[in-house]
């Protein structure tokens, strides 16, 4: 069936392109095109305009350097201890994982992820399926 409409659509479309009568275009036509661009095209595209003045960006820098000294001056640049003396970064990088020993899901929510995982795993074949149909 599909090869039988092919060929009709196929007669149909060289019948129409014979009958449509071949346009050139006029002798002047390139130079037509580029007056109107040359006309039409703006003067300036784009104007950059920066999103922080230089007056912001200096205030910035002046701040970030005070900032340094102000942690320079507070923590301390002593010979043997460095900046860092004071802080006590072994609480920063400490993980608790207490709390994963009594920690349960719920019922609902293991039967939730099964019915999901189930879903997902049948939907896969199923539009494999569907596709391998529709498709060739």
């Amino acid at each position: 069936m599909d090869q039988l409409d092919n060929k009709k659509l196929e007669a149909f479309v060289d019948r129409v392109m014979e009958e449509a009568p071949l346009e050139s275009p006029s002798a002047d036509f390139a130079k037509n095109v580029m007056q109107k661009l040359e006309v039409e095209a703006p003067q300036q595209v784009f104007e950059y305009k920066p999103i922080l003045s230089g007056r912001a960006l200096s205030l910035a820098f002046v701040a970030f350097v005070a900032l340094v000294f102000l942690l320079g001056s507070q923590l301390g640049v002593d010979n043997g201890q460095g900046w860092f003396k004071n802080l006590n970064m072994g609480s920063w990088f400490h993980t608790d994982w207490g709390w994963v020993k009594g920690f349960t899901f719920s019922k609902v929510t293991v039967y939730a992820f099964l019915f999901l995982g189930l879903m997902f795993f049948v939907q896969v074949p199923w539009l494999k399926r569907y596709l391998d149909k529709s498709v060739f």
